[in-house]
């Protein structure tokens, strides 16, 4: 008996309750399948369906050995999309979903060098507002995605990429204006902030074992970090931004760290993975490379 024809003929003939749909599926003879799940029945010693002349339906028995049967084809044809993608590790497109404030700059790069190194695969990447990447990611067919909002999901994959930190500043000019600030002193003056990320302008520091919650003086909203960066640079208000946009402006004096004796919430830049039980070599190996390229050169 071929054990594992005769078990997709039943997953096919109990998932669809008809003997010739399943045969109509599998390319082969109703009677062909009807032998199967007698030869089945026969060897296990219990009946898996009970028939009339014009329906089947499970058993008890059935329906558990039903499942029983679709994890097994389900994890066979996981390792054979593994052992196909082993194969075909230096090959083929990597989908890409991107948060646009990373990808923008940092992840577009990154990806001219990735396919240096690996002339092999080709990529197609999008760019998607931050809390947006998650959501797509399993709808889209995508094979990685990189986030900086924490993963909510609990079908999701998650490794981290690099760590980066959120940083109160403005230009050198209007630190300047602002002359010696308090952090009680922060709200009276104009902040810009990105709405995805801090809906009602609300931010929490912290100083040693304290923690202060105060509200900025939200008087320009932009979905988009570099909008805001590109706006502190004309010396207009203060902002909150990832590290991993300001940093080469905070060495080069450009803009300037406001309040160093607090801190705000570290964070980091993540790959999300949309499945558990299969990951593509390539986006591993895409991963792996990001891991290495950003490794401690995101944060101050």
């Amino acid at each position: 008996m071929d054990k594992l024809g005769t078990i997709r003929s039943f997953v096919d003939a109990a998932t669809s309750l008809s003997f010739t749909a399943a045969a109509r599926r599998l390319g082969i003879a109703r009677g062909k399948v009807s032998r199967d799940i007698a030869d089945l029945e026969q060897e296990l010693g219990i009946r898996l369906f009970h028939r009339t002349t014009r329906e089947v339906s499970l058993t008890e028995a059935g329906a558990s050995y039903l499942e029983t049967c679709q994890d097994i084809l389900g994890k066979l044809r996981t390792d054979e999309a593994r052992l196909v993608d082993l194969n075909k590790q230096n090959e083929g497109l990597l989908r890409i979903l991107s948060v646009r404030s990373f990808g923008e700059r940092h992840l577009a790069l990154a990806a001219v060098a990735f396919r240096e190194e690996n002339p092999g695969i080709r990529i197609s990447m999008e760019l998607a507002p931050g809390t947006k990447t998650q959501l797509q990611l399993h709808d889209g067919g995508f094979d990685l995605g990189v986030c900086i909002a924490p993963v909510r999901s609990a079908s999701a994959v998650v490794r981290k990429i690099a760590d980066f930190s959120w940083i109160l500043c403005a230009s050198p000019a209007f630190a300047r204006k602002m002359g010696s600030m308090r952090l009680k002193d922060i709200g009276t003056f104009p902040a810009i902030i990105n709405p995805r990320y801090m809906q009602n302008g609300v931010c929490c520091f912290k100083r040693g074992s304290h923690t202060i919650s105060t509200r900025l003086n939200v008087e320009i909203a932009i979905t988009n970090y570099w909008a805001i960066r590109d706006i502190l640079l004309t010396g207009f208000g203060l902002s909150i931004l990832p590290s991993f946009c300001i940093k080469d402006d905070i060495r080069a004096g450009r803009l300037v760290r406001l309040l160093p004796e607090y801190s705000l919430e570290d964070d980091q830049v993540s790959a999300v993975y949309p499945h558990f039980q299969h990951v593509p070599a390539k986006a591993k190996r895409f991963t792996d490379f990001l891991s290495q390229r950003f490794d401690r050169t995101l944060t101050l």
